[in-house]
């Protein structure tokens, strides 16, 4: 997946997850599901997502993988993905709202 779009695609989930405490859940609980009912698509098969909520102690540090054989979405997912957001959550924060 392109940084941009998953940028993108990371801070429109959170602002949702911020303002709505059952999408929250969701995610913490089945985050693929969260993500692919809350955008209307399917994600593929491989892809695993995993949720790590942040304490006020703590902070978390994501460096994405490099090279890794198979672990980018293909660009017809990727459009999917970034054609599909329908959020109506105006966090005035992000390119989705």
């Amino acid at each position: 997946m392109k940084n941009e779009s998953r940028l993108k695609l990371e801070s429109g989930v959170i602002a949702r997850a911020l303002k709505d405490e059952n999408f929250r859940q969701l995610l913490k609980d089945d985050p693929k599901n969260g993500i692919e009912s809350e955008l209307g698509i399917k994600l593929p098969e491989s892809l695993k997502i995993n949720i790590i909520e942040e304490k006020s102690d703590e902070i978390y540090l994501v460096l994405p993988a490099i090279n890794r054989v198979g672990a980018e979405i293909s660009d017809a997912d990727l459009e999917l993905v970034a054609g599909g957001w329908t959020g109506n959550t105006d966090c005035g924060t992000c390119a989705y709202c």
